[in-house]
């Protein structure tokens, strides 16, 4: 996809989001259609459960509907946002619940990112953004990779990922952000 088409959707999908605050429902269909796949399918991939991914996807949509208004696109794009919205939902329920996805192997969250990545790529047709990703994640290395996958498609804490890898909470935390630093520059300097 081209970087004009691609920041052309990005426009389109951060206009929604301004309707959507409004209370156009149209909009809200509209960006239902267009995000309501690769969420379902984060969903899916964190809480195991067909009954409790719709569940969350449908909380999700109606956080995103009341806080449309406080879309920021300085911060973040608009499906970047609404990711964060639904892991964020997602790792409500699993605490409510006690539990959590088990991740128990390096290759197990690598075909959980890849699932997710994958469906993001058929839904939204943004093979550019997830190869990037993709690209960067294998560039960072293996103990600060492993510990990102669990924080971010397992929903653990930093104390519980410490206790997974079994090293120290500091440790965890440095490798935690300087992953994120290495992945975050990574992207950064290829945007350019």
């Amino acid at each position: 996809m081209s970087s004009t088409r691609h920041q052309d959707s990005v426009a389109e999908e951060a206009g929604l989001l301004g309707q959507i605050a409004t209370g156009d429902q149209s909009a809200f269909e509209q960006l239902y259609r267009k995000y309501s796949g690769p969420l379902f399918s984060l969903g899916l991939r964190m809480l195991e459960n067909e009954k409790e991914a719709e569940e969350v996807l449908q909380d999700t949509f109606v956080k995103l509907w009341n806080k449309a208004d406080s879309y920021d696109a300085r911060k973040s794009r608009p499906f970047t946002w609404s990711v964060t919205i639904m892991r964020r939902t997602c790792i409500d329920r699993l605490r409510k619940n006690n539990r959590r996805p088990v991740a128990t192997t390096l290759e197990e969250a690598r075909a959980s990112q890849w699932a997710v990545a994958e469906t993001v790529r058929k839904t939204t047709e943004r093979n550019d953004d997830v190869d990037r990703v993709n690209a960067a994640m294998q560039a960072i290395p293996p103990h600060q990779k492993r510990a990102l996958e669990l924080a971010l498609f397992s929903g653990m804490t930093h104390t519980e990922i410490a206790e997974n890898l079994k090293q120290p909470l500091g440790t965890v935390k440095t490798w935690l952000r300087r992953g994120l630093f290495q992945l975050s520059s990574s992207l950064t300097e290829h945007a350019k």
